[in-house]
């Protein structure tokens, strides 16, 4: 059984899984994936999720923390999330350049910033073929709508997580934007591979 979602990290986790599942023959995990995350409550969900192929060498996970020191990840409830989860600073994936082959991340709660700096640093460590799948409420409980964060803090250049992506350096047409959930759940969900012409 997968771990109950923290609300306070991961509010869009239940419509991140859903669309892991809808889309795990394309996403193609296994146990030699490494796979580049935002939070320890979304580790710890994909290392359960995983669990039935994953082995002594993967898949690998690291989840990449704006500041403060790196240590032993844990999950929520302060268990060991295991020796395939490490944390990185968000700036040393400088190191990782085309490194990791898939990237996961809820945004909801993230500043426009911070969700810009996020997809700008996934497009940069994900290996070419790599693939991203972020996802964010367009409402937050606050009632705060993604858009309008997103406009605010770009001078209304920016007012989606498609846009996001563009800025990052992703190409448009390996770009997919979605819309998942509904009510006060929804949100939306974009799939995005980097493209390297020199590997097409």
């Amino acid at each position: 059984m997968a771990a109950q979602p923290s609300p306070s990290t991961t509010p869009a986790l239940p419509i991140l899984t859903s669309v892991l599942e809808e889309f795990a023959a394309r996403l193609n995990i296994d146990g030699s994936s490494r796979i580049l995350v935002t939070d320890p409550t979304l580790a710890h969900h994909l290392v359960e999720m995983t669990r039935p192929i994953a082995t002594a060498y993967g898949p690998k996970f690291t989840i990449a923390v704006a500041n403060g020191p790196t240590q032993t990840p844990t999950a929520t409830g302060g268990e060991d999330l295991g020796p395939n989860v490490t944390t990185e600073l968000i700036t040393a994936l400088e190191s990782k350049m085309d490194h990791f082959t898939h990237a996961l991340a809820d945004v909801s709660l993230a500043s426009g910033k911070t969700c810009m700096e996020i997809m700008k640093w996934a497009r940069y460590a994900l290996q070419p073929k790599g693939i991203l799948v972020a996802v964010a409420l367009l409402k937050t409980a606050e009632g705060r709508e993604l858009g309008e964060r997103l406009r605010g803090e770009s001078k209304g250049r920016v007012g989606g997580l498609g846009d996001v992506l563009d800025f990052a350096g992703f190409e448009r047409g390996k770009v997919r934007v979605m819309e998942r959930g509904e009510g006060e759940g929804k949100a939306e969900v974009v799939l995005a591979m980097k493209w390297d012409q020199l590997t097409a």
